[in-house]
């Protein structure tokens, strides 16, 4: 529920737009703790109705005054980077590539100038 209402803050979001656009996004399911690609939303969205009047203002301010204080640059002193590499090209040729056929075709060419 806090990932949840952290998400709903940071995009902006209604209860609704929350659980669609929590449903289409990969990201927002693993930030609230989700191991595996969920299909359906974990709760019904009124229960934030719920959840906002339990916890009241003063928890809704002490939840954003700690993921702030745990970002926080001066806090952070790691010189770990992490960085997503699922879009790296990868090097290798298929079959089927053309680059593949004309490497062939320049290789016979080769063989048959030095025979000729």
């Amino acid at each position: 529920m806090v990932g949840c209402l952290l998400l709903k803050h940071l995009y902006n979001l209604g209860d609704e737009t929350l659980e669609k656009a929590w449903i289409m996004n990969p990201y927002m399911q693993y930030f609230c703790g989700m191991v595996f690609f969920e299909h359906e939303f974990p709760c019904d969205p009124s229960n934030f109705v719920h959840f906002r009047k339990r916890i009241g203002e003063e928890g809704i301010e002490k939840i954003f005054a700690y993921s702030v204080r745990i970002h926080d640059t001066k806090m952070n002193t790691s010189n770990f980077v992490l960085s997503d590499t699922t879009v790296q090209e990868n090097n290798t040729t298929f079959p089927t590539d053309t680059k593949l056929c004309k490497k062939v075709i320049d290789y016979c060419n080769k063989i048959a100038e030095n025979e000729a």
